[in-house]
């Protein structure tokens, strides 16, 4: 019994004052962990670093990302609630206290994690959130700063990065040298610009041609005044313009044409094969109280919907002014993917490529009733036969995701990177133009060729001899099924379709062949 009681009194004192495992938010509903130390036994997410360039001031982690309520879940206003309250609920603050969490970089960055974070809690009543002050220094890994788009090499032939570069021009030399890295990092064959002043145009432009030692950059330029417009740079060696950039007067809004320089369209050629497609450039009317109906889209909803409406309309005139059916629509739309405007564009036939490649990134984070939430104002959608000649879509990580205190419009910019140039994250969208119009993202999937006069009436689709087709669709420009053919109905073989074209009104068509593998090649014909 002696011997017990010794042993009980041995471990006493780690009975009394062992570390709670807890997890979060779970465990912390009630006030009930006031003053412990505890240990938070699942992975935490970094979700506001407003002021984390500062040792003293705090970050506020959560269990996993916090999304802007519309980001996710159709508007409403009851939504938009419920899910207020849930990301309010899931913020945990975490005061550095003996500990720094500032990387090498001088930063620490949205997306990051922290695992086993240790440390004493405190509650405040008032807004019934925790304090934690760790007692052990906390680790924050993953989502470091990145250097380059990490793109399979091989898979594309055209990049084109679409990009909010924040006022250029506004912020002085700075903003030049910051902005000059980060296009410099992206290594894009097209640079659609958004917020740049037009006289900044030629200088940016300059200043990438030197920072890759070369004369090749040059620019579209907009020629609608001096103020802020969308604009473009290009790599003159990969692509050129195809006839003029064209401005967007359909958006009606106080009874004339709002903001044409910001709604633009350039059609541009590959120039190895002659490729061509359209860029829709846009930088849509900004969120603000104006009108606001408080089901998540905040204000001038209204007006960012008649913009969607000018663009598909717009666009309708621009396939026939550029001769070709394939579009890209880019740009800040101030409107996150959910939204009314997005799903305007998405009725009007267009694929939302961010949802397709990576619908956990985001390119905005912004701080609004009570949470620090992400999301996409900013995208990247293809019309049908675009859409099949997309191999990736992604944002570039180097501004949402870091301080915001360390923006170039805050005044405490890290002078000599890219991180931090704007407040917007560049997207990056991978192209594969071939000559023969074929979608062939995977290198295992055989090619297909499209034979014959169209003026016989008939065109003959064949393949490699070890792919066998089962389908095939003819798809208009408004990406419409017009006709669609079977293995038995008509004259076929395994890898072989004569496809009846007679009495079809000239224009482009995409042709879609399906393969008893389960792949889907495309390939695009002009009828005349």
């Amino acid at each position: 019994m002696k011997a017990q009681l010794l042993l009980i009194l041995h471990f006493l004192p780690v009975l009394l004052f062992a570390q709670q495992e807890v997890r979060f938010p779970d465990d912390f509903k009630t006030s009930a962990l006031d003053g412990k130390e505890v240990t938070i036994t699942n992975t935490l997410t970094l979700t506001n670093n407003y002021y984390a360039y500062l040792s003293s001031k705090s970050v506020t982690l959560s269990d996993g990302l916090l999304w802007t309520p519309t980001e996710k879940n159709l508007p409403g206003a009851d939504m938009f609630e419920e899910e207020n309250a849930k990301n309010a609920a899931n913020q945990l603050i975490l005061m550095p206290g003996d500990y720094s969490y500032i990387d090498k970089d001088g930063t620490c960055r949205i997306g990051q994690t922290i695992t086993n974070l240790t440390g004493t809690l405190s509650y405040n009543k008032s807004n019934k959130k925790y304090t934690l002050t760790p007692t052990q220094k906390p680790e924050l890994t993953e989502n470091e700063r990145p250097t380059h788009v990490d793109l399979q090499e091989g898979t594309y032939n055209v990049k084109v990065a679409s990009f909010n570069i924040l006022n250029y021009n506004d912020h002085g030399e700075v903003q030049r040298i910051k902005t000059t890295a980060a296009l410099k990092a992206l290594d894009a064959d097209i640079y659609a610009l958004a917020e740049i002043k037009n006289n900044a145009l030629q200088g940016l432009c300059q200043s990438l041609n030197e920072a890759f030692s070369t004369e090749r950059y040059a620019y579209v330029e907009n020629r609608n005044g001096t103020g802020i417009v969308c604009a473009f740079i290009y790599n003159s060696e990969k692509v050129k313009p195809y006839k003029d950039l064209q401005l967007n007067s359909y958006a009606i809004w106080n009874n004339k044409p709002s903001l044409t320089e910001r709604k633009v369209a350039q059609a541009f050629s590959l120039k190895s094969n002659n490729e061509r497609f359209i860029i829709c450039l846009n930088h849509w009317k900004a969120k603000d109280s104006n009108g606001d109906s408080g089901d998540g889209q905040s204000g001038s909803v209204e007006r960012r919907k008649i913009e969607a409406e000018a663009t598909l309309r717009f666009i309708e005139e621009m396939k026939e002014y550029y001769n070709d059916p394939d579009v890209l629509i880019v740009g800040d739309l101030n409107s996150y993917s959910k939204e009314d405007p997005i799903r305007l564009l998405e009725d009007g036939g267009f694929i939302n490529q961010l949802q397709r490649y990576s619908p956990q990134g985001y390119s905005y984070a912004y701080n609004s009733n009570g949470s620090y939430a992400v999301g996409y104002l900013d995208h990247s959608l293809a019309n049908p036969s675009m859409h099949g000649q997309i191999v990736d879509a992604q944002p570039f990580h180097i501004n949402a995701d870091e301080p915001r205190a360390l923006n170039i419009e805050k005044g405490t910019p890290q002078p000599d990177n890219m991180y931090g140039c704007s407040d917007h994250n560049p997207i990056v969208t991978a192209l594969l133009l071939v000559s023969t119009g074929i979608e062939n993202a995977s290198a295992s999937r055989p090619s297909i060729r499209l034979t014959g006069d169209p003026r016989s009436g008939y065109l003959t689709l064949t393949t490699s001899s070890e792919l066998t087709l089962t389908r095939v669709e003819i798809v208009n420009v408004s990406g419409q099924v017009i006709a669609s053919y079977s293995a038995d109905s008509t004259v076929s073989t395994d890898n072989r379709f004569i496809l009846p074209v007679k009495g079809m009104a000239r224009g482009f068509y995409l042709i879609r062949a399906y393969d008893a593998q389960g792949g889907c090649s495309n390939c695009k014909v002009v009828l005349p």
